[in-house]
This record gives structure tokens, sequence and C-alpha cells, in this order.
């Protein structure tokens, strides 16, 4: 398990985050209650039909796209004064081309997302964590043991040096 807060690993019986004290304890409470499942990683047949909806909808707009400018080359076909046939002619061209650019990235995009690997998301909602049972207090037996200073050495060699150095 890794913290939300900073990203630090911990382990499901930490209480609090060592690198930054966040309370890791409702967080804790909710991956132990939530056995491996299913519904944590979705299937494969269900990641594919969502990536192809996603493209034919994409593509679909594409395609609509290069309708209107279908409409507006055949306008411009028609009699019409010069510069308004021209003006549509433009704007058929950036219709045409622009649809065109849509429909095929559709194609490009679900590519690329179906070779990057999906990413597993738990569904787990805001209030199961708020209603998580909270302390403000480390564990009995988690005390970290105190880390020696680096001047304490250098203090206690000044201590033997002045006992020495006293006359008696």
């Amino acid at each position: 398990m890794h913290c939300p807060s900073c990203g630090d690993e911990s382990s499901l019986d930490q209480k609090f985050c060592r690198k930054c004290g966040f309370n890791l304890e409702p967080i804790s409470k909710l991956v132990v209650q939530r056995p491996p499942s299913e519904d944590i990683q979705p299937d494969k047949k269900e990641q594919e039909k969502a990536l192809v909806r996603r493209m034919f909808r994409i593509m679909g707009w594409g395609l609509v796209i290069v309708l209107i400018g279908v409409v507006l080359l055949v306008m411009a076909r028609a009699p019409a004064p010069g510069l308004l046939e021209n003006v549509l002619g433009v704007l058929s061209l950036i219709f045409l081309l622009g649809g065109t650019a849509v429909a095929v990235y559709s194609i490009f995009d679900a590519v690329r997302s179906s070779t990057k690997p999906a990413l597993p998301r738990p569904r787990v909602s805001r209030a199961e964590i708020s209603q998580a049972e909270t302390t403000n207090e480390l564990l009995e037996e988690r005390i970290p043991v105190p880390v020696p200073s680096v001047t304490e050495r250098t203090t206690r060699l000044i201590a033997t040096e002045s006992q020495a150095g006293k006359p008696e």
C-alpha cells in the first residue's frame, strides 16, 4: 500500500505515514475490507467494447463533418456569384479535411489506447473513507527507536576532556 498523500510505501498495519504523517488507518481498513475481486480489474472484453464504442462515436462525428463539407462543395458548384462560390469552396475544403482528420484520429486513438496498459482503479467513494473510524494515536508496539544525535559523540568527548583537565 502507498500513502495517498506523499506516495511513500507503507504496510497495512501502519496507522500513520512515516514520511508525511498522513493518517493511513481509514485507507488500510478499506483495503482490508475489499478482497481482491474482478470489480477492481475491468475485464478485457468490457474495455475493448468501450474502446470500439468510443472509436465509432468519434468517427461518426468525423463523418458528419465530412458530410457538411460535401454539402458545402455541392452548394459551391451551384450557379452563384464568384465570391460566394470561392468562400463556399474554401469552407467545404476545410470541412472535408477536418472531418477526415477527426475520423483518422479516432482510429489512431483506439490503437494507442489499446496498447497502453489500463491501471486498475479501485471504486472507493469519499463517503466510505470518511465513515472509517479514525484515531490520532500511534500503536504502542510501533514506537520508533530514537536516533542518537550527530553531535552526541562530540558532546561526550568534550565532557570527558573537561573532566580530565580539572585538578582534583
